[in-house]
């Protein structure tokens, strides 16, 4: 035993060998490790990059007070050119107040709700199962959406970005590495220039 502690001790103290050899075994992870790295600073620029759009579309219609279909359908190509790169993006665009004496569903409280002005859906695939948003829906944003005063109405944008990583860093069921994703934002703006901001031609049952 004593012997083969002498030859472990030994083997660790040798600092001996071939820098070919020790480089072709480094050179892959060294490889591995910049791709890795240029793949994580992607994934957190690509978040940055929709959140900002993300606001900055919320901000641009919260200047607004009437919108038109056509402006609204022209915000798809404000979050296609402020998140370039990525392969597809959705939005959803919500126009609501809150009304304490509008009859709500059993799920609020009787005299509280929050009664729609108008929601659209902007971008997407064929495939996307999402909609907008109904007066039904909307009541199941109580706990994301900040404490409004009766009658004051707010936009709500949101976004969401597939991503798909530029490279695999996954090592077989080691590490599965950057999977492709979809980032979402949810971004709630009061409207600058007038009590609500509303859609032309949508009729709306709200005070």
């Amino acid at each position: 035993m004593q012997r083969f502690r002498h030859q472990v001790r030994s083997f660790l103290r040798d600092e001996r060998g071939a820098l070919l050899a020790e480089a072709l075994i480094m050179l892959p992870m060294l490889i591995w490790g910049f791709l890795a790295l240029v793949v994580y600073w992607d994934v957190f620029r690509t978040i940055n990059v929709t959140q900002k759009a993300a606001y900055s579309i919320a901000d641009m219609l919260s200047r607004q007070t009437v919108v038109t279909q056509q402006f609204v359908d022209g915000l798809d190509n404000v979050l296609t050119f402020l998140t370039p790169g990525t392969p597809a993006s959705e939005m959803r665009i919500t126009s609501f107040q809150f009304d304490e004496g509008l009859i709500s569903l059993p799920i609020l409280d009787p005299d509280d709700s929050y009664c729609l002005l108008f929601s659209r859906m902007v971008g997407g695939t064929a495939g996307s199962t999402r909609t907008a948003h109904t007066q039904a829906s909307i009541q199941t944003l109580t706990g994301q959406i900040p404490e409004l005063a009766d009658l004051e109405s707010v936009v709500l944008v949101e976004t969401w970005v597939d991503y798909e990583p530029r490279f695999d860093t996954g090592v077989l069921n080691f590490a599965p590495g950057v999977t492709g994703q979809t980032f979402t934002q949810f971004i709630v703006t009061r409207p600058r220039n007038d009590r609500r901001v509303v859609l032309q031609g949508e009729a709306h049952g709200c005070p």
